[in-house]
């Protein structure tokens, strides 16, 4: 049975989210949950579930992405992240714990040094510490495509989502969330030109709060573990998971809920 999904009004319109909880308050503090760009909430869909079992677990649409309503320019991640905290605010949360997912990362860190106060705890999926180069390197790549007349472009993505995608990961299940990947195609790229202008090698030294970064052999693998010596707070670190990829949230479903568990509640 998939997630429970609600909206919520935010300051750029509906926020649309999915939720799982247990049925008796656990006193565990509810777990916020930011996705990849382009994508939307649906890859937590499965985890959401999981974590739900002992909290409230809400995973996010970020504006302009799956059910979301867009802002009306290009976003920043400061300005993500304040979305986000509408919803906390909207559905009353006191105190929460985050996770982010590249991307979703960088909203989790912003939100956190945002609120202090409220954020306790974080999880991130990679860690984009770039050089010049690699930052001008992945701006180009995810720059705005032409969409062609034959739709040739959509098989130029579908085989980009495949490439990294973890054995085991089937064709019907990427195409699960290959719809809402291929959306919106004339904001798409706002996740990411947000992203390439909040540079973690800046960002990390500066988390306050404890941080668990997981570290999958996807496309950021090899720039993640350069986040180690970035990181402050005695009890944040990187743990790496090997031969785990894109597709490790519905596959690795209980070991990632074991791992996020172990950190958020210790």
């Amino acid at each position: 049975m998939p997630a429970r999904r609600a909206y919520i009004d935010g300051r750029y319109g509906q926020m649309h989210y999915r939720f799982s909880q247990p049925e008796a308050p656990s006193g565990k503090r509810p777990l916020l949950l930011f996705h990849m760009s382009p994508n939307s909430s649906l890859i937590y869909d499965r985890f959401v579930r999981e974590m739900g079992r002992d909290r409230l677990a809400i995973a996010i649409d970020t504006p302009g992405f799956g059910e979301s309503d867009p802002p009306p320019s290009p976003p920043e991640i400061a300005d993500y992240a304040a979305a986000m905290g509408d919803v906390m605010d909207g559905l009353g949360l006191a105190a929460v714990d985050l996770m982010g997912f590249h991307t979703g990362s960088k909203i989790a860190l912003a939100l956190a040094r945002a609120r202090p106060e409220q954020v306790h705890r974080a999880v991130i999926v990679s860690a984009t510490v770039f050089t010049d180069a690699e930052l001008a390197e992945h701006r180009a790549m995810y720059a705005p495509e032409t969409l062609a007349d034959d739709g040739s472009h959509l098989a130029q993505w579908w085989k980009a989502s495949k490439r990294w995608q973890m054995e085991g990961v089937t064709n019907a299940m990427l195409q699960e969330t290959f719809a809402t990947h291929i959306a919106h195609p004339a904001i798409s790229w706002w996740g990411h030109r947000a992203a390439f202008n909040f540079q973690m090698k800046d960002e990390l030294p500066k988390a306050e709060h404890p941080v668990l970064i997981l570290n999958p052999d996807d496309d950021l693998a090899a720039f993640t573990p350069r986040a180690r010596p970035l990181l402050k707070h005695p009890q944040s670190r990187v743990h790496d998971l090997p031969g785990w990829a894109h597709g490790f949230l519905d596959l690795k479903t209980q070991e990632t809920a074991a791992l996020v568990r172990e950190f958020l509640d210790g």
